[in-house]
């Protein structure tokens, strides 16, 4: 029902009704998508929303329809916050079982030094051992009664809005904490076994022999690690200290002790829950396999960097984006498999290596093997050389010499393209490889399933769009334009007024340049130098959502608008059918015909539907990066920057400089924290 919603209380025991863009008469004119402007009205939306009859307050219902009819202007604003504010549903609170007439019947030991002293008596001794030594006034029989109490009342459960059914707590649930060596039978606390009556951690207990842990090591087939298996037995309240794992270890000859500090943890946790547990004591280290055969490459494939010169320039006439190479250059060379080392099991005895496999692969396209010891890959071809499956291989490139203009026309090639000029306006580069453009870009489309590196930079009015859709994209400078990345795009110089999009990461790569305006969204991190100016440019850096998957949503969500436009006139269509068909009471054959096409069609929509809406509920997963996410000012952050992490929001309001924002997915914003040196 549009402009009108129900929001319920998180236990359930109440909810409000919420008006959106309410103005005065809508009401009282069935504008706000009400069916019906009276408490009948709302009582049938509610029962729609799954609000059980019963539970519906009828009187706040009328006040809030005759309230509703009476705003005006001047009062509608307090008077929706008065009936938004009220409850128009009730549930009924469950309550709990209470005990009465607590009283204890045997006394407890307790206190840190008195129990660590019990415990060591314990350990040295046994129970039979120090029995003559333990004040009788705290020891307890097996079946003998620790607490009891009088009389006890009995719960009831309650409901909520919905007519569900809240449980209440047990009697047995609201009595002080106790152990699994005490027993609750009918009003009385009973002791499971002879022993000692303690009160550790907050917890009533009995220890004694039938209450201590099984304790003992169990030895992996593979000898390559050991557990400490502790349980056994349903009475167990005592802890397992650190002594008796090793007397347990010593017993199986195991001697690769895993960390002490990893142990201690792993036994706090099982003396806290005092439930069975397998805790991993002992590693052996397993035979380190030799290394396989493999390439080492002899070219790296990644060009080098240059670093920018005492002025903060760089010279990018001699800068290559990628790697070339020439005919006959050595690419790789062919190592062979190197020798494992022995491990040990966890007695200390030795497990030999197996034997590692040569490295086997076809050669890559324009290269081949040498005859050569050891064996080289060699470049059949000049090209550009690009690495798949690891294995090097020679790409040729489609060179456009001078511009792409009206002169040449547009460019498409089913591998990699390089452009020696510029890309003028409204024309386009499309390839299934990289592309390189060595001059600059006004408004035009360049479209790469590979990485795309535009040495000057892009100018334009926003007409354009550069996108690489399984790689990068690397530029100089980048005015009023779109940039989308399947991983990262950097940037070399400014960033004004546009749009940039990558689901990885956003790098500013060198000087003091700023971004200025426009909004950046990096599904992961985002590396910048200035952000926006003394004059308080609005600059939106937002991190943490996936682009391509918000892209996909609006495409089905605009799809599944349109079907549910075409069911509506299908709808209405089947409707005036079944009037005519009614009318001449022998309907003529082609509007039966029509009619039958028309519900044919409406079954057809409706599953295409359900498809889409499953389709978004999995996108809808997919939107948000789960990883941590970075954003990372190294120069200043001016007033008017706006920082977005999902549904949060950041605005700087005074100059920050040098700091990093760090966020995880733990449903708030965290601190600032100031970047490290």
């Amino acid at each position: 029902m549009p402009g009108l919603s129900v929001v319920v209380s998180d236990d359930g025991l109440g909810a409000k009704l919420r008006f959106e863009a309410l103005a005065a008469g809508d009401w009282k004119s069935g504008e706000s998508g009400a069916p019906s402007p009276d408490a009948r009205g709302l009582r049938a939306f509610l029962e729609s929303r799954g609000i059980a009859p019963p539970r519906v307050r009828d009187e706040a219902l009328v006040w809030i329809a005759a309230t509703l009819d009476a705003a005006t202007a001047s009062s509608l604003e307090a008077d929706l916050e008065a009936v938004q504010g009220i409850d128009v549903a009730e549930g009924e609170p469950p309550r709990h079982g209470e005990p009465r007439g607590l009283a204890f019947h045997a006394s407890y030991l307790e206190g840190v030094d008195a129990l660590a002293e019990l415990r060591r008596l314990v350990d040295l001794r046994g129970f039979e051992g120090v029995r003559g030594d333990i004040d009788p006034a705290h020891w307890v029989a097996s079946g003998s009664t620790v607490m009891s109490f009088q009389e006890s009342v009995e719960g009831a459960p309650g409901t909520d809005v919905f007519g569900s059914p809240i449980p209440a707590l047990a009697v047995g649930s609201r009595l002080p904490p106790y152990g699994k060596s005490l027993v609750l039978q009918e009003r009385r606390l009973i002791a499971g076994c002879d022993g000692v009556l303690v009160l550790e951690d907050g917890i009533l207990k009995v220890l004694g022999a039938d209450s201590m842990p099984a304790c003992q090591v169990i030895v992996s087939e593979d000898r390559l690690s050991a557990d400490l298996v502790l349980g056994g037995n349903y009475l167990s309240d005592w802890i397992v200290t650190l002594d008796m794992a090793r007397n347990a270890m010593r017993e199986r000859g195991v001697i690769c002790m895993s960390s002490e500090s990893e142990l201690q943890a792993a036994l706090a946790s099982f003396n806290r829950d005092f439930l069975p547990a397998t805790l991993p004591i002992a590693r052996g280290s397993p035979a380190v396999a030799g290394r396989s055969g493999r390439l080492e490459m002899l070219v790296d494939p990644e060009p080098e960097v240059p670093l920018p010169g005492e002025d903060g320039t760089i010279d990018f006439k001699a800068f290559s984006f990628f790697r070339s190479v020439e005919k006959g250059a050595r690419l790789a060379r062919v190592i062979p498999p190197a020798p494992g080392r022995p491990g040990k099991d966890v007695h200390g005895a030795e497990i030999p290596p197996a034997d590692p496999p040569p490295f086997a692969f076809e050669p890559g396209a324009n290269t081949a093997l040498t005859d050569t010891d050891p064996v080289e890959i060699e470049a059949l071809a000049a090209g550009r050389l690009a690495v798949k499956a690891g294995v090097p291989e020679v790409v040729e490139v489609l060179e456009v010499s001078g511009d792409v203009s009206l002169k040449s026309g547009n460019v498409r090639f089913p591998g990699s393209v390089l452009v020696s000029g510029d890309v003028h306006n409204r024309m386009e580069v499309c390839a299934t490889g990289d592309v390189e453009i060595r001059g600059a870009v006004e408004d035009s489309v360049i479209d790469s399933d590979g990485a795309i590196v535009i040495r000057g930079g892009v100018n334009g009015f926003g007409q354009g769009l550069i996108k690489s859709r399984l790689s990068s994209v690397t530029l100089g400078y980048l005015h009023n334009q779109r940039i989308e990345s399947h991983s990262d795009i950097v940037v070399f110089n400014e960033i004004i007024n546009s749009r940039l999009l990558a689901r990885r990461k956003i790098h500013m790569r060198y000087g003091n340049f700023s971004v200025l305006g426009g909004h950046l969204l990096a599904g992961v991190e985002m590396d910048l130098f200035n952000v926006g100016s003394e004059a308080g440019s609005k600059t939106i850096l937002e991190v943490g959502k996936d682009f391509e998957v918000e892209e996909e949503m609006a495409r089905k969500s605009a799809t599944l608008m349109e079907h549910a436009r075409d069911l509506d006139f299908l709808l209405d269509m089947d409707g005036q059918l079944t009037g005519v068909i009614r009318f001449r009471r022998a309907g003529a054959e082609e509007e039966v015909m029509l009619q039958k096409r028309a519900r044919g069609a409406v079954q057809i929509l409706e599953q295409w539907m359900e498809t889409l809406r499953r389709d978004l509920d999995d996108l809808s997963k997919r939107l948000y990066t789960r990883e941590p996410c970075e954003i990372l000012i190294r120069g200043t952050a001016y007033p008017g920057t706006v920082i977005k992490y999902r549904q949060q929001v950041l605005v700087v309001t005074e100059p920050v400089t040098d700091r990093r924002w760090v966020f995880r997915d733990k449903g708030r914003l965290p601190a600032v924290e100031g970047m490290p040196a």
